[in-house]
């Protein structure tokens, strides 16, 4: 089979898996595109910032900059984590593969966008190709703690929050054990990792996974990510978000 008819075959095999496992859309888009890398310009990641604020009608950068990464996390690792625990060829991941370029009808639609260049060639992924994406990330979170003045640690709370919810997702399902397997060999890689590999003062997989509360039967954050601040949000609170703990205190101390 020459090389064109493969990665053909290969692309005819893992997008409609995505689209039916992780409910989520592949868009090729062209080299042209913004993609990750390119949030390492200032006036870039300033402007994309301000663009995805105006979208979501924050109130301000550090609310958008905590959403953004909320939001585009799904799509720049699930599949990816989906792919190495399936055996599925896909894409290298890198941050010039990842393409940010929203459409004007976007409303929180769950798509990886992928920049054509990165359509050359499919590759089955490796456990420990995982540490290059989580060196990327820091260099962007950084990039993007400055620019959008949030906290560095909340942009992986967030990363966490999506990718332990993406694990959990699986504990009732019936899966093939081979995936089961690797899925597990995932998490130990994560909670294996130390904290010093995020910059951080503890691992943030961690410290998530250590913070499951049964009462709200879920995995609770320790840093709000703003969202109730937003309009269609109406002031409620996610269901893991630490200020619902600050309420429940609030609330016995008042019927004591």
């Amino acid at each position: 089979m020459n090389t064109s008819f493969k990665i053909q075959a290969e692309k005819c095999a893992t997008l409609p898996i995505l689209q039916q496992r992780l409910k989520l859309n592949v868009q090729i888009l062209p080299e042209s595109s913004t993609t990750l890398d390119c949030l390492l310009n200032d006036d870039v990641c300033r402007q994309v910032l301000q663009d995805f604020a105006t979208r979501i009608h924050a109130k301000n950068l550090t609310c958008a900059t905590s959403l953004f990464i909320k939001y585009w996390c799904t799509s720049w690792i699930l599949p990816f984590l989906y792919c190495h625990a399936a055996v599925l060829p896909f894409v290298k991941w890198d941050s010039s593969a990842l393409v940010i370029d929203l459409p004007e009808q976007w409303h929180w639609d769950r798509t990886l966008q992928l920049n054509q260049a990165s359509f050359h060639s499919f590759q089955i992924i490796h456990l420990q190709e995982f540490n290059d994406l989580i060196e990327q990330l820091n260099v962007l979170f950084k990039q993007l703690a400055k620019i959008g003045r949030v906290p560095y640690v909340l942009l992986w709370e967030n990363v966490a929050v999506r990718v332990v919810q993406f694990y959990h997702s699986f504990t009732t399902q019936n899966l093939n054990p081979d995936i089961q397997s690797r899925l597990e060999q995932q998490k130990k890689f994560f909670k294996s990792k130390a904290a010093e590999s995020f910059y951080l003062t503890e691992n943030p997989f961690m410290r998530l996974w250590n913070g499951w509360h049964p009462e709200f039967n879920t995995f609770m954050r320790q840093k709000c990510c703003f969202y109730f601040q937003l309009e269609e949000a109406e002031q409620t609170l996610c269901r893991n978000c630490p200020l619902r703990l600050k309420e429940i205190g609030k609330f016995k101390d008042e019927s004591n």
